[in-house]
């Protein structure tokens, strides 16, 4: 009776030494198959993904007269690009929405397809204007054709009287020139010279006030 354990515990040890390497050395290999199949597929998978991007970039990138809309809606529903150019003759507002969307396409084949938020800085640039020097007003002498004054002569037993209309002057710029039966006036733009009815010899009073020259001749 005391033999049967003894004999156990061999079998026991001996399949311990013997069975268990063999099943780890299995084990080991049917985890790098695995892991290597699944490296295939991997592989596979990136090389389809890539295939599927380039596909999805050569309609845009072909399109040269054709809209980009009616080239990519046409490949995946025949017909149906032509409905659409047809819309777009017959309706400006959807001509319109298919042009905006158009450029929206361009605009991101060209920035590039990506989740973080593209920036375009825009810069306008205008020359700097110097200031311009500052010019003081000049008052420039008068200058012109001259005008005949309104002249009135008076005939009495004292004298001659001779009333000028001059608006306009100051007295300053009055000027008379007496020539027997002739007087000359001038004064700024006005000038004129008036006959007398007869001969004077001296000009005996002269005033001038808000334009009005008066003049006493003997």
């Amino acid at each position: 009776m005391a033999k049967e354990p003894e004999e156990k515990d061999e079998g026991k040890n001996a399949g311990e030494d013997g069975m268990a390497p063999e099943k780890g050395d299995k084990g080991e290999e049917s985890d790098k198959e695995e892991s290597k199949r699944l490296e295939e597929r991997i592989a596979l998978l990136e090389k389809k993904i890539d295939e599927l991007e380039k596909e999805s970039r050569r309609p845009a990138e072909g399109v040269s007269g054709e809209r980009i809309v009616e080239s990519v809606v046409g490949q995946f529903i025949p017909g149906l690009g032509g409905i659409i150019k047809a819309l777009e003759g017959s309706s400006p507002e959807f001509r319109q929405r298919i042009a905006e969307t158009d450029a929206e396409i361009r605009h991101r084949i060209d920035v590039g397809w990506s989740s973080k938020p593209v920036i375009d800085y825009q810069v306008s640039t205008r020359p700097i204007r110097r200031g311009q020097p500052r010019t003081e007003s000049v008052r420039l002498p008068r200058t012109g054709p001259t005008r005949d004054p309104i002249v009135d002569v008076l005939e009495g037993k004292d004298g001659i009287t001779v009333i000028a209309e001059l608006p306009g002057v100051s007295e300053e710029e009055l000027r008379l020139f007496l020539d027997r039966d002739a007087l000359e006036i001038s004064a700024g733009q006005f000038s004129k010279k008036v006959t007398l009815p007869r001969t004077a010899k001296s000009i005996v009073e002269r005033s001038f006030k808000n334009g009005i020259l008066q003049i006493r001749l003997k």
